[in-house]
């Protein structure tokens, strides 16, 4: 007799249709499985998120249906003083894709057709000096209209988010972007470069211990050429 995990009843061996009675259990057990691992994920909810933002005394912010997602999308902002700007912020709980995303789009607009090549290459190369450096979040530059924008994103499968975790992301995306932004904007205006800005950063002894091991590994790259090319020499009667 063959049971099948449990499920309560059992078929005889060598049957005819054991085998596709076998894989139509297999395929209703799969469908069951993906069914659960989507339903965890809705733990992670826009009325979950509000209750975190309330909690973190953020109040003003406005919750909005996203057309084929079944969760919505959250948008809020904030600024570090009167005077200031401010940044926006979506928190957008996307369920389809298991993940849970924070953006602060349009920190700058730094359009291809509008910004000298050389601006342009040290602004990409301060953003990846930062990604690199940062270990929750990314700075990121689309091509098509020049936008930069910082996101942490997180995932959330078979899981709920819980209000530390939503506290440690949200005062990430505030620290990184209100630490960088001014900084990527004297880049893409003109008035610092990207190894002004890295130099900032890093600190002349950081520097001057990469400078160092660059110059190691020239001088043993130039040793191996030297060992290298005196094995390719023909040798010569003594």
């Amino acid at each position: 007799m063959f049971s099948y995990r449990g499920l309560g009843f059992k078929i005889a061996e060598g049957g005819d249709d054991l085998s596709k009675f076998s894989y139509r259990l297999l395929i209703c057990e799969t469908k069951n499985e993906s069914r659960g691992m989507i339903g965890m994920a809705t733990k992670v909810t826009i009325e979950l998120m509000k209750q975190y933002l309330e909690r973190f005394g953020w109040h003003r912010y406005k919750a909005v249906e996203e057309p084929m997602e079944k969760e919505g999308i959250i948008y809020t902002g904030w600024r570090s003083s009167p005077s200031e700007e401010g940044y926006n912020l979506s928190i957008d709980p996307m369920v389809e894709k298991n993940c849970l995303s924070f953006r602060v789009p349009q920190i700058l607009k730094v359009p291809i057709e509008e910004t000298p090549a050389e601006r342009l290459k040290d602004l990409l190369m301060a953003m990846c000096f930062i990604n690199y450096r940062v270990i929750l979040g990314k700075f990121a530059y689309d091509v098509r209209d020049g936008e930069v924008r910082f996101s942490v994103d997180i995932p959330i499968d078979e899981t709920t988010v819980t209000y530390e975790q939503f506290q440690h992301c949200l005062g990430v995306v505030i620290k990184t972007v209100e630490e960088y932004t001014p900084k990527l904007r004297a880049i893409a205006d003109g008035r610092k470069t990207a190894q002004e800005f890295i130099k900032e950063e890093v600190g002349e002894a950081e520097l001057s211990l990469g400078r160092l091991l660059q110059l190691l590994r020239e001088l043993l790259g130039g040793e191996r050429r030297g060992e290298d090319e005196s094995k390719n020499r023909p040798l010569t009667e003594i």
